[in-house]
């Protein structure tokens, strides 16, 4: 009752009936997830099985019932729980981790997903039974709720009667029988799509301490599932899987390449454990970003995850069957047609808690991790969702900043989702690199060749003419623009008329990106005239040396010495901006000769400049902020007897190699998350073409190996002994 002053009133809150039409028609956005929803109900009653049963659907008549063996419901908590909406003892048992006999928490927590039942049909019957109790029937008809003006007004009846449907006394469960159907009539494509997503609720990939199963039966139209894949079936013909844990921060990851039959290729294992996953800074949330940004004019390129990173998601274990749309290759699987349904169905990656599927991630269409966008950028190296079946599980206990959305489609966006994403990205980011292995194999075998990419040199040339103007250098630098973009115009008119492939044009970009950058950063650190004039020249340099390698021109002789000197005078500003503590070995004194090399200059430096970008990448991610002073450090250093040639040794502080040589050097391989992966390949090219060798370097002494225990290369040229 209201109480009247003067000027004022105190009133109540008053829902009106159709509140509940809002709920369920509205909140819940298909009716196969609503559906859905009844399903994770069972499983919080503590049900072994849930199974629908829907019938006479191309009829008036048609029915659906979910069925379930759970503890059940009395009166009372129809009454006091069931019927009121928003009711919060499920969050409150999770908050508590109060437990079912089973051991589950419950996935409900909103109190809503009940009227999930409004979404199906216009009349409900609830008939439930506790163990050792009377049966207890509800029967709902919307439209007559509708008609009452509030909801405290909407009555309903719950009647107890002697067991009819759960005959025994220590029978237990719940039946919910909608009828009246509401929407488009069911159809084929629609149920087979439900029976996908009804049966894929438990996990596939995670054992259960409990067991928890969910059916789908059609009593009239059984004819519609008859053909449906055996998922198992084609989820073992995969030719790659990979697994891995994210715990306490601890990395573990298992990659199979179990082959193709017909292809020569020898399946293989590789397992590794690591302290932290690799993650693109990029992927992470704001305040992620300005934390690993702070003093920093750019973010790093790659940090290493911390404890911290997990807190609300908890532990993460990650399941991914892999496949190969090539026609080609799929044809070796021997039920091709079977494959491409199941991938156009199944394919992406599901979310897990407890088991339990969190809707809707891993659907068609749901591109959740950005996978189809970032391969747009890499086709040749990323992996799709219409190639994976995978599977993210959590634990609903620890993952508690991770809460989903009211409406049933997803977790709330925000920084704890962001961090997920980043970290499956940086995982995935292994899986690719190894599957990369067994791509390049794949094609060599098969006679296929990567196509090159489409376009030119016209958008970064720009970039550049636009930063000179600023700085009032473009008398200067404009004239080596043009010159750049005339070697650009030749070099490529050389490809077509000696057919050379688009890979080379790849590495063309890679270098041009280099000298764009490398400009860009002299300009912001207030470079002068001559220095800005020497870096274009070493930009022009790149593309005409880059023409002498398709023309397989003459190159000059240099100083070796000279060589190692200008690489680190070119790339000094940032190795001072990444704290990298540079040793450079040349030995100037008294009586030293020059190491002549044949090479064009221009060529090789570019090539220096791709083992810097590595080293400065790896660097960080072993070493990110915070890391000791001097632990980040990089030795150059001139060779003259160790191997068959001069040599120009590199070796950093960095994590190392973790792949052989060959596999590094294979166009676009890479485990940089954000990598092109042909900057090794570029090296390798070009000490190729020059007559020399890219290797691991072998000759550090012990002092050195202590120093530089990372990467150790030696680029060596043809001569000497």
């Amino acid at each position: 009752m209201a109480t009247l002053t003067n000027d004022s009133v105190d009133s109540f809150f008053r829902p009106r009936a159709r509140l509940l039409q809002l709920l369920g028609d509205q909140l819940i956005g298909s009716p196969r997830l609503a559906i859905f929803e009844l399903v994770k109900n069972a499983y919080d009653a503590d049900a072994e099985y849930a199974t629908v049963l829907m019938s006479n659907l191309e009829t008036a008549d048609a029915t659906i019932t979910v069925t379930d063996n759970g503890i059940g419901m009395n009166i009372a908590t129809l009454r006091d729980i069931w019927l009121v909406p928003g009711h919060d003892h499920k969050a409150k048992d999770k908050l508590r981790d109060i437990r079912s006999p089973k051991g589950r928490l419950p996935l409900g927590e909103k109190g809503v997903g009940r009227f999930a039942v409004h979404k199906l049909g216009t009349k409900v019957e609830v008939v439930t039974k506790r163990r050792g109790e009377q049966e207890c029937v509800m029967a709902i008809d919307w439209d007559k709720i509708a008609e009452s003006e509030f909801l405290d007004e909407a009555m309903v009846r719950i009647e107890e009667r002697e067991p009819q449907v759960f005959t025994g006394l220590d029978s237990s469960g719940t039946v919910v029988r909608v009828t009246g159907l509401k929407g488009e009539q069911w159809t084929r494509g629609e149920v087979r799509r439900l029976y996908r997503q009804i049966t894929s609720i438990s996990s596939p990939f995670t054992e259960r301490k409990d067991e928890f199963v969910a059916a789908l039966v059609l009593r009239t139209e059984a004819a519609w599932l008859e053909d449906m894949p055996n998922a198992q079936t084609l989820l073992d013909s995969a030719p790659w899987v990979f697994t891995f844990t994210l715990d306490g921060n601890k990395f573990d990851w298992t990659f199979k390449f179990l082959g193709f039959s017909g292809l020569a290729l020898e399946p293989r294992s590789v397992t590794d454990s690591e302290y932290g996953v690799l993650l693109d800074p990029k992927d992470l949330p704001e305040r992620d970003k300005k934390i690993v940004g702070a003093g920093h004019e750019k973010l790093p390129k790659a940090i290493r995850s911390s404890v911290i990173n997990q807190t609300g998601i908890g532990p993460i274990r990650g399941s991914f069957y892999v496949f190969d749309r090539d026609k080609d290759v799929l044809a070796k699987i021997g039920h091709s047609a079977s494959v491409q349904e199941f991938l156009n169905e199944s394919g992406g990656v599901r979310v897990y808690r407890d088991g339990i599927r969190v809707y809707n991630y891993g659907e068609p269409g749901d591109d959740w991790l950005g996978l189809d966008i970032r391969r747009v950028n890499a086709p040749s190296k990323r992996i799709s969702n219409n190639i994976i079946v995978a599977a993210i599980d959590l634990s609903l206990a620890h993952s508690n900043r991770l809460a989903e959305k009211t409406n049933r489609e997803g977790f709330v966006e925000g920084p704890t989702l962001d961090r997920l994403r980043a970290f499956v990205r940086g995982a995935i980011t292994v899986l690719e690199a190894e599957r990369n292995k067994d791509k390049a194999n794949i094609r060599k075998l098969m006679g296929k060749q990567r196509s090159g990419l489409k376009g030119g040199i016209e958008q970064p040339l720009r970039q550049i003419r636009t930063l000179v103007r600023t700085q009032g250098m473009s008398d200067q630098v404009d004239p080596l623009i043009d010159k750049a973009q005339k070697a650009y115009d030749d070099m490529r008119e050389i490809m077509l008329r000696s057919g050379i492939s688009g890979m080379s044009l790849v590495i063309v970009y890679h270098e041009i990106d280099h000298g764009v950058r490398l400009l860009h950063q002299s300009l912001k650190n207030g470079a002068d005239v001559g220095r800005t004039v020497d870096q274009a020249r070493d930009l022009v340099a790149v593309l005409d040396s880059f023409g002498d390698l398709l023309r397989r021109g003459d190159s000059k002789v240099h100083d070796l010495r000279a060589l190692a000197e200008r690489s680190i005078e070119l790339n000094s500003v940032r190795f001072s901006q990444h704290d990298v503590q540079i040793e450079v070995d040349v030995d100037r004194g008294i009586g030293s000769s020059t190491v002549p090399i044949d090479i064009p200059f221009g060529l090789v430096l570019g090539a220096i400049t791709n083992i810097f970008d590595n080293s400065l990448y790896w660097l960080g991610a072993r070493w990110p902020d915070g890391a000791p002073a001097g632990a980040r450090r990089l030795l150059i250093r001139v060779d003259e007897v160790s191997y068959d040639g001069p040599a120009l040794v590199i070796a950093d502080s960095g994590p190392g190699f973790s792949d052989g040589l060959e596999d590094a050097t294979e166009p676009f391989f890479t485990r940089r998350p954000d990598g092109i992966g042909v900057g090794l390949y570029y090296v390798s090219l070009i000490m190729r073409t020059v007559g020399g060798e890219l290797r691991l370097a072998d000759s550090l002494s012990s002092e050195e190996k202590t120093n530089y225990d990372g990467a150790a290369l030696a680029l060596v040229f043809p001569g000497g002994r």
